[in-house]
């Protein structure tokens, strides 16, 4: 085989091995760019959610008019959860720095994932407390609403309405959220980093 011959091939495995590369940076960077797309809207939900207990709070409490009205101990239950609300507000911030201490083009496959396991560990007890809290404080309200409203009557058709409500909220609502704003977006970007890691192992 003559030098120029060796030379042309040594050439284009050159040629191959760039090309080999630079499709790699790419598929790299899709998957990263897909993984980026999620945590973006993880972001987003965070950011909504560190204003919304407050205004939460507020609302309900404004929704509650009829409590402070009765006064006695009816106003203690609207106030409380505004209480509870502020104290959410520092878990809601914790979340969103957490979020935001996550930047997949300086850390390892490794990092990102530990980080969104914690995240997602996070949210999972949050799904937890937030159901139980749900129907304990929707229920109390539905069922001290509708005593100072009818007082001891029995409106059956109102109490179904009612019931409807707080079984819809509880088992369907609340679920379809959290999988919606969180568990989609949080699996992507799982799925996202298995592919980077199995990429970078080949």
């Amino acid at each position: 085989m003559e030098l120029d011959d060796i030379k042309a091939i040594w050439s284009e495995m050159d040629a191959l091995q760039e090309k080999v590369l630079i499709n790699n940076n790419r598929i790299k960077e899709m998957l990263k760019k897909q993984g980026k797309s999620a945590l973006a809207n993880l972001i987003n939900v965070a950011k909504f959610y560190m204003i919304f207990p407050i205004f939460g709070g507020i609302i309900f409490c404004i929704c509650s008019y009829k409590f402070f009205e009765a006064g006695g101990y009816y106003p203690y239950f609207p106030l409380t959860f505004l209480i509870a609300c502020f104290f959410l507000e520092f878990v809601e911030i914790y979340q969103y720095r957490l979020l935001k201490g996550i930047d997949f083009s300086s850390m390892t496959v490794k990092e990102v994932s530990e980080r969104i396991l914690k995240y997602q560990s996070i949210i999972q007890k949050h799904q937890l407390y937030g159901t139980i809290g749900f129907f304990l404080y929707t229920g109390i309200w539905l069922y001290l609403h509708y005593k100072l409203y009818f007082g001891s009557e029995v409106i059956w058709g109102y109490i179904i309405y009612m019931i409807v409500i707080y079984l819809a909220g509880g088992l369907f609502m609340i679920p379809y959220l959290y999988k919606k704003l969180y568990y989609n977006n949080i699996n992507r970007i799982k799925e996202s980093l298995k592919e980077l890691k199995e990429f970078e192992e080949l």
